[in-house]
C-alpha cells in the first residue's frame, strides 16, 4: 500500500471528523494553496489567522475580522455556528500560554453539532504541551515532490529554449534534479532565477551552493561538495562491483517495480585504507548529493535537545532523497553508550536508538555509508539485519591492489606508466619492484610516500642538485625506508580485524576474501616455485 501524501491524510481527517491537526511545514502559502482547493472541493468555508493580520477569509483572501487576540480568536470559533475550517498560523508560540491552552481544551474537548476543524501551522511538532498531547494529531506536509521539481525546472527550460539559450541535458540535468530536491517552492524558484540571470543558463554549481545553503542553515548536516572519483579508489573489486548493482534500487524507475531501495552499507577496517574516499567516490558514482553526518554537532548540552536534533538531521536527509547520508568514524561517535545512562542519563543511547528505528523503518532513499576503525565499539544491534545491507571488511591493499594505488597517485602528479626509460614515466617492472617493497603500507600511506617523495624531488631541483623535477625510483625508496607503517607498529590491531571479519563480514576486496576463507593462512599467499618437467608442472 503506498503511503498517504500530507493533503490525502488531511482529507482523510477531516472525512474521519478530526478536530485539531497540527502540519509540519516550511511552506505556509503553498499549504494554503492546497488547502484552499481542499475546502473548495468538500464546500467548506475556510479562513486562516495570524496574530498580525487577524481573520482573513481564505477563498476571498479579504479580512473577516480584525481579530488579534489568540484567546479571542479560539472563543469565536467555539461560538460560531458555521462549517468552516480554520488555519491557525505560528499558533505553536502561543499555545503555551495558560489562557490560550485552556481555551484549547476548551473548544476541542467539548461537544459540538458543527465541524468546525482547527490546522495549526508550525515549522515543527516538538513543543506540542503535554496538554494537548491527546488531542493534536500531526501531520508532515512534505517538500516538492520529485515531479514537482521537474515541473519548475521544465519552466524554466521552456523559458531558455524561447529565448533559444542552452538547456541541461542528460547526467547534468539529473544532477540539477538531485540538487533541487529538498528546497521549498520558493527555493526553487529563487535558485533558477538567480542562475539564469546571472548566466543565461541554469549552472549546477549555482544550484549545488544554494542547497550547500540549505543544509548548512541546520548545522546538524555538512553538503559535501568535494566528491571522490571511484576509478581513483584502489582495489575493493567487491565493494564497486556491489555499489555498481546497488544503484539500480536507486533509480526512480525502480519503485514501478516495488523494488526496495538499498538501506546502506557499514564498511569497517583498517586505519588508511580508504573507507572514506569510498564513501565520497560512491555520491560521485550514483551522481547523489553527499550529505555528512558530524555526531559532536547532533550532540547537545541541552535536556531533549540532542534527540531533536537527530531527529531533525535525519528527517532533512530524507527530505533531500535520493542521497547518500554519511556517517564517518561511527564508532566515535558512539563512545561511551555502555555508560550513557551514569554519564549523561541516557542521551546518546535514546540518539542511537533514534538511529537504529529510522534506519529499519525508513523508506525514503537515503543510502547511509556508515564508516569505523573499530569494530569493538560498535552496538552489535547496529549490524543486524534490517538496518545495513552490508558490513564490508576493508583490510591492508594486497600487492596487486599496491600496485594499482601506486600507478593511481603517480598518474595524479603527472607521471605515466610504460615501457620507455624516459623522465616521469615508471615502467610495470619498476612499479612491480616498489610495490613489493611496500608490503603492510596502507593505501594512505602509499599516497604519503609518492607525495614526500615528490615534494623532496622538487626541493631537489630548485636547489640545483638534479636537472629534473621528476620522482625517481630512489626517492620512492627513500620515504618507504623511512616510512613504518601502522600494521608494522601495531600487527595485532590487523589481526583483530582480520579475526573478527572471518564470521562477521563480507571482504571487501576478493584478494583479501581468499585469503581469509581460501586454503592458507598468514599474510599473503605463498608463491609456488614451478619446475618444468617436460608436461608436468611440479609445485615445490
Amino acid at each position: 500500500m503506498s503511503q498517504l501524501t500530507g493533503m490525502q491524510e488531511i482529507s482523510m481527517l477531516m472525512n474521519s471528523r478530526r478536530r485539531m491537526i497540527l502540519v509540519t511545514t516550511y511552506e505556509e502559502d503553498r499549504f494554503q494553496q492546497d488547502m484552499k482547493s481542499l475546502i473548495e472541493l468538500k464546500s467548506y468555508q475556510g479562513y486562516y489567522w495570524t496574530i498580525t493580520a487577524g481573520l482573513v477569509d481564505l477563498i476571498t483572501g479579504e479580512q473577516a475580522e480584525k481579530m488579534f487576540d489568540p484567546v479571542l480568536i479560539l472563543d469565536r470559533i467555539q461560538n460560531s455556528t458555521e462549517q468552516a475550517v480554520y488555519i491557525l498560523k505560528d499558533f505553536h508560540d502561543l499555545w503555551s500560554n495558560p489562557q490560550v491552552k485552556r481555551k484549547f481544551r476548551d473548544v476541542l474537548e467539548l461537544p459540538d453539532k458543527v465541524y468546525k476543524p482547527i490546522i495549526v501551522t508550525a515549522p515543527n511538532s516538538y513543543n506540542i504541551p503535554m496538554e494537548l498531547e491527546k488531542l493534536v494529531t500531526v501531520v508532515k506536509y512534505e517538500l516538492p515532490t520529485r515531479e514537482q521539481v521537474i515541473e519548475q525546472l521544465e519552466a524554466m527550460e521552456n523559458y531558455l529554449r524561447m529565448r533559444e539559450l542552452p538547456v541541461p541535458e542528460g547526467r547534468e540535468r539529473e544532477a540539477l534534479i538531485h540538487s533541487l530536491v529538498g528546497m521549498t517552492e520558493m527555493e526553487i524558484t529563487n535558485v533558477l532565477k538567480k542562475s539564469v540571470a546571472k548566466n543565461k543558463r541554469i549552472v549546477l554549481s549555482e544550484i549545488v551552493a544554494e542547497k550547500e545553503q540549505v543544509i548548512r542553515k541546520t548545522g546538524l548536516l555538512e553538503y559535501i561538495t568535494k566528491l571522490g572519483d571511484m576509478d581513483q579508489v584502489g582495489g575493493m573489486d567487491i565493494v564497486k562491483d556491489w555499489f555498481r548493482d546497488a544503484y539500480y534500487s536507486f533509480d526512480p524507475e525502480a519503485r514501478n517495480y516495488n523494488v526496495d531501495p538499498v538501506r546502506g552499507c557499514i564498511m569497517v577496517g583498517f586505519p588508511g585504507t580508504g573507507k572514506s574516499l569510498a564513501a565520497r567516490s560512491v555520491a560521485h558514482m550514483w551522481n547523489l548529493p553527499l550529505l555528512k553526518m558530524n555526531m559532536g554537532s547532533i550532540m547537545d548540552s541541552r535536556v531533549g535537545q540532542s534527540e531533536k536534533n537527530i531527529d531533525r538531521a535525519l528527517k532533512l536527509a530524507e527530505d533531500v532523497s535520493p542521497c547518500v547520508l554519511w556517517i564517518d568514524e561511527m564508532e566515535k561517535g558512539l563512545a561511551g553508550m555502555g555508560s550513557s545512562d551514569r554519564s549523561d542519563s541516557g542521551t546518546l543511547s535514546r540518539v542511537v536508538q533514534s538511529i537504529l528505528t529510522w534506519l529499519s523503518e525508513k523508506t525514503a532513499p537515503v543510502f547511509v555509508i556508515a564508516t569505523a576503525n573499530d569494530v569493538t565499539k560498535l552496538p552489535p544491534e547496529l549490524t543486524r539485519a534490517g538496518r545495513f545491507d552490508e558490513v564490508f571488511f576493508v583490510s591492508l591493499p594486497h600487492l596487486d591492489e599496491r600496485k594499482e594505488i601506486l600507478k593511481i597517485h603517480l598518474i595524479k602528479r603527472g607521471y605515466q606508466v610504460g615501457d620507455t626509460a624516459e623522465p616521469g614515466v615508471f615502467d610495470e617492472e619498476t612499479i612491480d619492484k616498489l610495490a613489493k617493497e611496500m608490503e603492510d603500507f596502507s593505501g594512505a600511506e602509499i599516497e604519503s610516500v609518492v607525495s614526500e617523495a615528490g615534494r623532496r624531488a622538487y626541493a631537489s631541483f630548485r636547489k640545483g642538485e638534479r636537472p629534473s623535477h621528476h620522482i625517481l625510483i630512489e626517492d620512492i625508496r627513500e620515504q618507504i625506508q623511512k616510512t613504518v607503517p601502522l600494521a608494522k607498529r601495531n600487527p595485532q590491531l590487523l589481526s583483530d580485524l582480520r579475526e573478527w571479519a572471518k564470521t562477521s563480514a563480507k571482504c571487501a576486496s576478493s584478494h583479501e576474501h581468499r585469503l581469509l576463507h581460501g586454503e592458507y593462512k598468514g599474510g599473503s599467499k605463498p608463491r609456488l616455485r614451478v619446475i618444468d618437467l617436460g608436461d608436468l608442472d611440479i609445485a615445490d
